[in-house]
């Protein structure tokens, strides 16, 4: 009995790889990013006053989404607290004007004066253009565009009232009536009074999250004009207590609606599976100690960070990735058709380099063209004297990890001049120079951010495609489409999200990449809702989607810059 049960572990262990053709490492390009720390002028400011109350060691996050409509991407970044409590905190949005990120003569409207966490870009109202909702470390807040990247707070008419420690969000349209409902992330119960330090070895530390009691996430509806009620209790996530940091949509279980993956810090993860579909009622159940997606590696809680998904191998369906701890693994769920997953990243490689590190913000992107998703990491420690404690052998400041993705197992790729060590914290993906590859940017704790620029573009065809619903029966965002197209006889799948990875709204276009001879695709989108669409795109443009109207623009990417 015991051979048979070890046989058979042997088997799920194997289909764990996918069964692709292995790709020889000499055909590895070399890093394919130009790491820039001097293009943004930013400054994160976390509130560490020697105090180091939790709060001040996770943030902060931000957004790239066109917020003046001119066709590239905008900046928004979350600020934290003041380490002078005199001086004033702001949130900035920074308009990209010729390649660089610059401030606006007058202010944007959305400074916020919160203590920052994270924030989503969205249309809200959906009247076609890009509204932010700023989540904090208590009152959250909404800001409506006005087109030209002005905003305006209307927070409490709209109303938004979230004074718990906010983390993470995403938006999404739980009961697919044409507009965005909001799902905030919460971390844990904190109090100034009632705080009491943490020692490690007779120095103060900041505490660790088993220290402090965990709180239900949020659920907001929208009425279809902007207006939102809050439906935590009635759908069920009040009674669901958790420590989350990352979120992101899914449909997992392929029933149409929106479900979520919630990771938490120190705790079993959530897989909230939405009912809609199932009972026409907004309610959510977690499944993931069913579904094999709760705990990590050695069924053991993790201390959940960043959390993205994707199709790594191939057969239709999304893996679930989650970052974590040093001296736990960062987690691959691998998914087996069925809404069943298996963690299984020892098995592809991208466990073990994971280890050392204090993971954050992750993204999946195709960053050589390959055709193969790979993954990108950014890492750094969150108790900042770890240097004292580890006489130097922790690191404070790490260095970003990439995964190539080798046919089946990924290989970590270093840079060949290793930039700086920072504290990365969020990983926020989009093309900022309209040039057909994806770009990264990473926050950094007390620091600014990393921009790290693709290198890539040029070196295989790509589609380029900006997805709008009709804004009456889907929303403009599309949140929850799937693009399927075919490239060597096999079908690629994409399912549409612009939140995910950590404290992150993301560039909400997508880049389709073809075989090497490929000039243009099939591609067909089935909008959140059911109706399906086809067209024929061509490579090497953006295409704007409007479901029911089809493409209704396209531009050309720009020429690659010069490395």
């Amino acid at each position: 009995m015991k051979i048979l049960c070890f046989i058979s572990l042997v088997m799920i262990l194997a289909s764990c790889t996918p069964q692709t053709p292995q790709k020889n490492t000499s055909e590895v390009a070399s890093y394919p990013f130009v790491v820039e720390d001097d293009l943004i002028n930013f400054t994160h400011e976390s509130g560490a006053r020697g105090l180091r109350h939790i709060g001040e060691s996770v943030g902060s996050g931000g957004a790239l989404f066109d917020a003046d409509g001119d066709g590239d991407l905008d900046l928004y970044l979350v600020q934290g607290t003041a380490t002078d409590e005199n001086s004033p905190k702001k949130n900035i949005l920074l308009y990209q004007n010729d390649g660089e990120f610059i401030q606006g003569e007058k202010p944007c409207g959305a400074e916020d004066s919160g203590d920052g966490m994270s924030c989503a870009a969205g249309d809200i109202d959906n009247d076609g253009d890009i509204d932010l909702y700023v989540v904090n470390d208590g009152p959250d807040s909404l800001y409506l565009n006005d087109g030209t990247g002005h905003f305006t707070d209307v927070t409490q008419e709209r109303g938004i009232e979230m004074p718990l420690f906010g983390s993470s969000i995403c938006f999404l349209d739980v009961e697919l009536d044409g507009d965005l409902d909001i799902f905030v992330g919460h971390y844990i119960e904190f109090s100034i009074d009632a705080f009491t330090p943490c020692l490690r070895e007779k120095l103060e530390v900041y505490c660790a999250p088993k220290n402090y009691p965990g709180v239900p996430c949020s659920l907001l509806i929208n009425d279809g004009k902007g207006f939102f009620s809050d439906a935590s209790a009635s759908s069920g996530l009040a009674s669901l207590l958790g420590k989350a940091l990352g979120v992101l949509t899914s449909d997992v279980d392929g029933d149409g609606d929106q479900d979520l993956y919630v990771a938490n810090d120190g705790e079993a993860n959530f897989l909230l599976l939405n009912q809609w579909k199932e009972t026409g009622e907004i309610k959510f159940i977690d499944d993931a100690y069913i579904a094999g997606c709760a705990l990590g590696e050695g069924a053991k809680e993790e201390a959940g960070m960043g959390v993205e998904a994707a199709d790594l191998d191939g057969d239709g369906d999304e893996e679930i990735l989650v970052t974590n701890f040093e001296a736990q693994t960062n987690s691959c769920y691998r998914n087996d058709g069925g809404g069943m997953f298996l963690e299984t990243s020892f098995v592809n490689g991208m466990g073990p380099p994971s280890i050392p590190n204090v993971a954050f913000g992750i993204r999946v992107l195709d960053v050589n063209l390959d055709l193969l998703p790979d993954i990108f990491i950014t890492n750094g420690h969150v108790i900042d004297n770890i240097e004292k404690l580890t006489t130097g052998q922790t690191l404070f400041a790490q260095q970003d990890q990439l995964y190539i993705n080798e046919g089946g197992t990924f290989k970590e790729v270093s840079p060949h001049l290793p930039a700086e060590l920072k504290v990365g914290r969020a990983l926020i993906s989009g093309d900022i120079d309209n040039d057909g590859d994806l770009d990264l940017i990473s926050t950094t704790w007390h620091g600014s951010p990393r921009v790290l620029r693709s290198t890539s573009a040029g070196s295989a065809p790509v589609i380029g495609l900006h997805l709008s619903g009709d804004g009456v029966s889907c929303h403009r965002d599309a949140i929850g489409a799937i693009i399927n197209y075919a490239v060597q006889e096999k079908t690629i799948t994409r399912e549409h999200r612009v939140q995910s990875s950590y404290l992150a709204s993301h560039d909400p276009r997508l880049l389709l990449t073809l075989g090497p001879k490929m000039t243009e695709a099939v591609v067909t989108v089935k909008w959140p809702g059911g109706t399906e669409e086809t067209a024929t795109l061509t490579a090497g443009s953006y295409h704007k989607w409007v479901m029911g109207k089809g493409i209704v623009s396209q531009s050309q990417f720009e020429k690659p810059t010069p490395n």
